[in-house]
């Protein structure tokens, strides 16, 4: 058999796993949620929750597929992949909306002259480090998410190094239970205003007020608030053999309990991000990995490109919605057509052309682990 038969069916094997529609649930969780707010549509539960329904999805998947990157390439191919992966598509998005809103607002063409530095945190998509950069730059509308990815990225590495000196057995688990008390701590810790003062300042020099709105954004949801997702996910990578011998007659109710009452869970947990919404989307990650290979193409295209459709769709729709002021089912129709052609072009122009290019700069011997673990 060739080789090339063999990266095939590897890739197949890969792709095969719903992984891909996992991540359209997760994408259409998110836009649902944007719907509701941009063109004021009730949707039952996605409404008020699918923002964060699909949010820690994404956190879920990204910890399940991650820890892979990190224990089979070196470390210098690991940060190629991840900045081909992340960066070109999200710069070439954020710099287009921004020269666009440059050339049609005067006002903001000074405020990007006036606050470049701000600007520059965006596109190192570290804006959820500061209040000006989350409120007057992040023109994708969904920036906060990815400062929190970077995080998970550069702490995967120094987990994956430990977990290869260490060797035990159960370290994951570990992780998982000191993440999970790390988290709940940081979360109860925010609620009481102990930790604004990471941002009152900032907010004082920007103008604003340090609301709840802006505690739960930048304080809440940051990497520490939102850690325990991305070491669950893991956790479902480690013990994938395991967990999909759980009935799906258990699985199913646990997560219908959990996420079709989760604004609920929330009030009587006290916090948000809360554990309770992580069971249940684990629960619901676990049914897909147990599911035959679905192979509806709608689905699974949505999936291939969901990444260059969290970063459009918000913004399509602000537009659309808000500042057109359109309407109805003509306005409902040019959000998805939008939406899909502005996220297919930058998928097969940027998004993916960039991830095969980056391939030309790895190394043709792969490590199973990173290179910080074999040093």
């Amino acid at each position: 058999m060739k080789f090339s038969d063999i990266t095939q069916r590897l890739r197949s094997v890969e792709h095969d796993n719903n992984i891909d529609v996992l991540r359209a649930c997760a994408i259409l969780s998110v836009a649902l949620h944007h719907l509701s707010v941009y063109a004021g549509i009730p949707v039952p539960l996605f409404g008020p929750d699918g923002g964060g329904i699909g949010v820690q999805l994404f956190f879920l998947i990204s910890g399940y597929l991650i820890i892979q990157s990190a224990e089979r390439n070196t470390l210098g191919d690991y940060a190629k992949a991840r900045f081909f992966r992340i960066f070109p598509v999200y710069w070439v998005a954020l710099v287009g909306i921004v020269l666009v809103e440059m050339a049609l607002v005067p006002g903001f063409r000074q405020l990007v002259a006036n606050d470049y530095p701000h600007f520059l945190l965006n596109l190192l998509n570290l804006q959820q480090l500061s209040v000006r950069s989350s409120l007057f730059f992040d023109r994708v509308h969904v920036g906060w998410t990815l400062t929190v990815e970077l995080f998970w990225y550069a702490i995967v590495l120094v987990l994956a190094l430990v977990a290869h000196r260490v060797r035990w057995r159960h370290f994951w688990l570990l992780v998982l239970l000191l993440s999970t008390l790390l988290s709940i701590a940081w979360i109860k810790t925010a609620n009481t205003g102990a930790l604004d003062f990471l941002y009152l300042t900032q907010a004082r020099n920007a103008g604003v007020e340090f609301s709840p709105v802006l505690q739960h954004a930048l304080i809440k949801s940051n990497i520490v608030g939102y850690l325990y997702f991305f070491v669950l996910g893991t956790v479902i990578y480690r013990y994938e053999k395991v967990l999909t011998r759980i009935p799906s007659s258990v699985l199913w109710p646990v997560a219908l309990l959990l996420i079709l009452l989760w604004s609920q869970w929330q009030v009587l947990v006290g916090m948000a991000p809360q554990p309770l919404a992580a069971v249940g989307l684990a629960c619901v990650f676990i049914l897909f990995l147990k599911l035959p290979p679905i192979q509806d193409m709608l689905v699974r295209y949505i999936g291939k490109i969901s990444y260059s459709l969290y970063l459009v769709h918000a913004k399509v729709m602000l537009v659309v919605y808000v500042q057109l002021q359109w309407s109805g089912v003509g306005a409902h129709l040019a959000v998805v057509a939008a939406t899909l052609l502005l996220a297919t072009g930058l998928y097969y122009t940027v998004e993916q052309p960039m991830i095969e290019y980056g391939k030309r700069f790895r190394s043709k011997n792969r490590s199973s682990v990173p290179n910080s673990a074999t040093a």
